[in-house]
This record gives C-alpha cells, structure tokens and sequence, in this order.
C-alpha cells in the first residue's frame, strides 16, 4: 500500500510556478501589504489619478523654479548667464543617465520606479533651500541709523557706496551654486524615471486608440502643476525673505527679496510624503475579462499561460537597440525638430517673467502668476481638445504633423511681430544715453543735485517725479529728504533734483523753483494695456502648439518596436537635454545680459545681476532669436510629414475577436480561431484555472 509522502522541509523552497509569478504581477500593494481591498485600485483610470497627482508636484517643482529665478539672482548676486548653467544640472543628469535609466527601466518593475523619482525629485526640492539658511541669509539693509530711500547730508548719517551685505569675499558663492546645480541633477534623475517609465506603462496597458485621449488627459492633469507653482511663488514672494525680520521694503520694490525658499520646503515635504502611493501598483494591469458571467475566456487565461515578462535587458544588446533606434529616421526627424522647439521654448519662458518686469513693468509675483495661469489655462484647454479629437477621428500620421507646421509658421510671424512693438517706458534719469552689453555701467551715475546724500549705488528703488514724466534710480538719488506713507503709495518731498515753479503772491516777484515731490515706483505708463494683449496672444500660441505634443508622443511610441518604447522616449529626452536644454538657458542668458545698461556690482567691484535694462534691445534680442530657431523646427517638421506618410498610429498588435462561446481569439492568429468552436466552454462551477489550462493543453 502505498502512502503519501508530504514533501521535506529539507528540500528547499519550492519554485514558484509561473502562475504564481504572473499573479504577483497583476496585484497591488508592497510587501506583505496587498489586501483584497488593494485590488480594485489596479485600473488604468486609478493609475492615471494617482500619476497626474504626483505629477502635478513634478511640474510644481520646474515653474517654482522659474518663477523665483530672479529673486535667486538678487540673493546671491548671480548673472544670468550663470544661473542659466545652474538650471543646466537637471539636462546634465539627463544626459549621464537618461538610456540606461529606460533601457533597464523599460522592463523593470516601472511604477515603483516612477515613484522613485518622485523620491528624488521630493530630495532636490530640499536640497535647494540648503544654501538660504547657510549661506544666503539677507541682512536686512532696514537695520541702519536712517532710511535708506531718502537722501541725508548729515555726517553722522554717512553710509556706505554699495549694500551692506557685498563684501570682497566672494567663496561664499560658490556654495550656492553647488547646491543649486546638485538639486537640479538629482531633479533630473526624478524627472526622467517618472514621466518617461510612468507615461510608457499606460501606453501599454490600455489600447491604442485610447492613448491619445489619455495622454491629453493625462498631460493636462499635469499642467495644473505649473498653475499651483506659479500661484506658491507669488504667494512666497510677498513674503519677506527673513521670516523672523521686518523691513520697510515693499514687495514692488525691485531690491525687495521674497521667501523663495519656502515653497520647495512645501513641494518637497508633499513629494517625499506621497511617492508611495505610486509604488503600489503592480507590473502590469490586469484585463478585464470579455465574457459574461465571469467565466474565464481564453484571452483570460493568456494573461497567466502566455502573458511573460519582458526579456532580461544586458549591457551586451545595448548596443544593437541604440542603433535601432538612431536608425530610425521617423524618430530621429521627430527628435531633431523636438530639440529646435524646445530649445526655442524652454529658452524664451526661462527669461519671459524677467522681459515682463523690464517691459511691462511689472513685478516679478505679478508677472510670473499672469504668464502661468493663463499660459497654463490654454495649454490644458488645447491638450485635452487634440487628445480628444485625434482619438474620436483618427487623423493620420502625415494630417497631425502638417498641423504642427502651420502652426509653427504662425508661431513664427508672432515673435516677428512682437520684436517691433512695445510700449512707451519712460527712461532712468542719467541713463537717457547709456550703453547696453559690454559698455553697460556698473554703477548709477552720481548727478550734482544728489552727490551729497550718501546714496548706496545698489538701492535700486525707482521713484517718479510728480508730474509722472521723468524716472529715478531710488528717491535718495533723486534728492528726496522726507518720506511720507500713504494707504496706496509713499510720497517723498524735498526733492532737490525736481524742481517745481510756484507764482509768488508779491506784486514785485512773479515766483521761484522749489524742490518737488516724487511718488515711489515706476511713472505711468501704456505698458499694462500692451501687457494684457501680449499675454493673451502668446497665451493662443500655447494653446494651438500644445495640440501638436499629443501626436509627437504618439508617433515617438508607434514609430519603434514594444520593447524600445522607454528606451526611445529616453533617447529623445538624452538629445533635448544635450542640444536644448542645456544649451537654451546659457544661450538666452548671453543674449538677455547684452541688453542690460546698468550692472549691480560689489564693494570690489565684482559684477553681478542686471539692474536695468534696454528695453527695444531686449525686446528685439528676445523675439528674433526664438523666431530663428523655430523656423529650424518647422523646417524638420516639414520632412518629418513625407516619413510618416505609411505610419499607422492605431492598429492594435494583437487585434481581438470574440468567438462564438464567448472566447477572444486573436485576428492575427488565424488558425486559432477554427478551434475555438471544438475547444470545451470553461465548467460553470467554481473555475480551476490551473486544471482548465491542462485541460485545453492536453
């Protein structure tokens, strides 16, 4: 008589079965925690929740940047030029690590490394507030005998040529900058494994002809990022940068200093605090069963017997999938008129709030916050339409690449345009003739009326003469010695370099000049008008350009084969941030600071951030170099529209047909599908797969 034996404990652990494997896949959780509750969490419409959730911190992250960049040059005295290559840190990651991140991401465990680089990108928000409290710490300039606005000939009211703060000693700087350049290096590690390994899962989980109406959604999603970032940063620039310090300092005042540091502690805290929820989800999706009464089908069962895993990625295939993929010349078209657009772009809204304080007039809350909401408003507005309308009709490969042209011409005629029309602003008195780029000052001239009043030659704080029609540096320079505050504005009066004309009321003295009044802040001018029409323009250009992102994502993951997808997306991010990115911010820097007529500089004499600029150089400089380097985009776009001619955007690679007991057999599996009708239907009881699968197997 033979017995059971129950195997020994001795021999091991038993391998799981390829069941097994495949079951831990498709559920959701961490570890020991993957309740039955978790499940129902495993769909596409939660994935995009949660990934368009996370993302709008990831996006946070990048306008907050921009937005506070003038701010960060004020603090620690930065030019342009030179934050334009700290900016460069998040492309320099890009470029060390972006392939071999998505050719062995691609087929990894992707969500869990999509929430790994909301970990990084949580870290690099952190790391940017170091240098505000070991380094930067404004000394704040209130803290002295007199005001610093007004003019004072008394000896014992002597201050100091330039601010306070500046001193010869410039190795402080240096720790700033490391930390600003490292925490956009490790931003661009979080920014690469979220959007490109996060964007890919969705992709292949969810069928084709719904991609681009999710990816619309999905982008858009994502764009409210930037509305809160904007919003955070005009919210923080109002705050004194010491917190624990009070100033006389308005927040219109251009030497005023926001707490810039503030909102990366916020967008930090909430990324570090919420990557998990990313992290939980499974390896792939679970499909949705296409027979009634949940009877298992025969595409059910697939995701079990045939459903594997990616093949293992090696250093040795790497190679031979890299020159796929540069031989691809639909992608490398589509690539190469991608770097002009984003050269052009990425290059023109860095510096877009700088232009609008110098040409409008406007602080730098105000216009970050204008630019961003309605910007982003548009944008959504046009990413969700193109996501829609390419999903319901279909448009072909060649239609949506035409779109792109026309627009990128119209784009192009804009910033021509925009290059010749400004507003009036009425000039700095002393700066009526300086020079811009190299022959700009490095300091406001001193005129005769206010060399006694001690000025600092840094306190940049514009004051307007009464009759609205002439500019100064700061009220101290334009002679002013009594400063009064008024609900709305601060008037200064004893002015000794405006001088105004008063009748006498004597028969024998028809009058005389005395010192005039001045009112804090920039003259009037018709610049806020020209302001709202340039913002509502660019504002349309947006949303017609957003239109063509969803189809060049599209033709990026229908152009290469499955497993390349990731790989290729990391591709295109390794050649916008070597030729784009990296470049467009040092570029447009060079270019913005040959506009500059006046230079802050240091107790030594060291030159640091612009304080005025020209303003129909800048306005010229600007337009015509972002116009030429579009034109270049639209020229690749224009032979892109002849390769994609036989591009099918929406084929399904296993096309799916119901058979005739309610199994799915696949179209491009034709001789499965006669079989279909002699195969037995599952049992109507409780279903054993595993002995239902040997069954159809024997």
């Amino acid at each position: 008589m033979e017995c059971y034996q129950k195997p020994a404990a001795s021999m091991g652990k038993v391998k799981k079965s390829k069941l097994e494997e495949d079951d831990e896949d498709i559920r959701c959780g961490l570890g020991p925690f993957q309740g039955e509750w978790l499940q129902k969490f495993a769909s596409k419409k939660s994935y995009l929740l949660t990934y368009s959730f996370l993302g709008i911190f990831q996006a946070m992250f990048v306008s907050y940047s921009i937005a506070t960049l003038t701010t960060l040059e004020k603090q620690f005295k930065l030019k342009s030029q030179t934050t334009g290559i700290l900016l460069a840190g998040n492309e320099v990651s890009q470029i060390l690590l972006s392939l071999l991140m998505t050719y062995f991401g691609g087929h990894g465990h992707r969500p869990r490394l999509a929430a790994l680089g909301v970990l990084f990108s949580g870290a690099a928000s952190l790391l940017v507030v170091a240098p505000h409290f070991i380094y930067g710490q404004a000394t704040a300039i209130t803290n002295v005998t007199r005001s610093l606005d007004v003019c004072s000939t008394s000896p014992d009211s002597v201050m100091p040529t330039m601010n306070p703060e500046d001193s010869c000693d410039d190795t402080t700087q240096i720790g700033p900058m490391i930390y600003i350049f490292m925490s956009q290096f490790v931003s661009g590690i979080g920014t690469t494994l979220f959007s490109i390994l996060g964007i890919t899962y969705l992709d292949d989980n969810v069928k084709r002809k719904q991609t681009p109406m999710l990816i619309g959604l999905m982008s858009a999603l994502r764009l409210i990022g930037p509305v809160f970032g904007y919003g955070l940063a005009a919210i923080c620039m109002r705050i004194y940068v010491n917190l624990s310090e009070t100033t006389t300092l308005k927040p219109r005042d251009p030497s005023w200093i926001g707490a810039w540091w503030l909102g990366f502690m916020v967008i930090g805290i909430i990324q570090i605090s919420a990557f998990w929820l990313l992290a939980c989800y499974p390896r792939r999706l679970p499909k949705k069963s296409t027979t009634a009464q949940g009877f298992g089908t025969i595409a059910s069962l697939q995701q079990h017997t045939q459903a594997k895993r990616p093949e293992a990625r090696t250093f040795k295939k790497f190679p031979a999938a890299l020159r796929r993929l540069l031989t691809n010349k639909i992608l490398m078209l589509n690539n190469c008129a991608g770097v002009f657009f984003v050269f052009a772009l990425s290059g023109y809204l860095t510096f877009l709030p700088k232009y609008m304080e110098t040409q409008f007039q406007q602080s730098s809350s105000v216009s970050g916050l204008v630019n961003g909401l309605t910007g982003i408003m548009f944008m959504c507005t046009g990413l969700l339409l193109a996501g829609y309308l390419v999903s319901r009709f279909k448009f072909p490969a060649w239609k949506l690449q035409v779109w792109d042209v026309i627009i990128g011409i119209l784009w192009v005629t804009l910033l021509v345009t925009f290059a010749f029309i400004g507003c009036n602003a009425k000039p700095i008195h002393g700066l009526e003739n300086a020079e811009n780029g190299d022959g700009a000052m490095l300091g406001i001239p001193v005129t005769p009326c206010s060399e006694d009043c001690n000025c600092i030659a840094n306190r940049f704080a514009p004051a307007c003469s009464e009759d609205g029609e002439v500019n100064f540096f700061s009220a101290c320079h334009a002679g002013c010695t009594i400063m009064n505050h008024t609900s709305d504005q601060t008037i200064f009066s004893d002015c000794s370099c405006i001088k105004e004309w008063k009748n006498s009321t004597s028969m024998t003295d028809s009058g005389s000049w005395y010192n005039g009044r001045a009112i804090g802040g920039y003259c009037p001018s018709n610049c806020f008008q020209m302001f709202l029409i340039y913002i509502t323009v660019m504002g349309f250009i947006k949303f017609l350009s957003s239109m063509g992102r969803v189809s060049n994502i599209l033709i990026t993951f229908r152009c290469v084969p499955e497993e390349d997808k990731s790989f290729a997306i990391g591709l295109g991010y390794l050649l916008t941030s070597l030729f784009a990115f990296i470049p467009a911010p040092i570029v447009y820097g060079a270019v913005v600071d040959q506009a500059c007529i006046l230079w802050r500089t240091d107790s030594c004499g060291v030159r640091g951030n612009c304080w005025i600029y020209d303003q129909e150089k800048m306005r010229l400089y600007l337009h015509i170099l972002t116009a030429s380097v579009v034109t270049i985009g639209v020229v690749f776009d224009f032979f892109t529209c002849f390769a994609v001619r036989d591009l099918d955007l929406y084929a399904e690679d296993n096309e799916e047909k119901v058979g005739d007991n309610g199994m799915v057999a696949s179209t491009n599996n034709k001789e499965l599908q006669p079989m279909l009708s002699s195969r037995p239907p599952p049992p109507t009881s409780k279903l054993n797969e595993e002995e239902f699968i040997k069954t159809l197997e024997a």
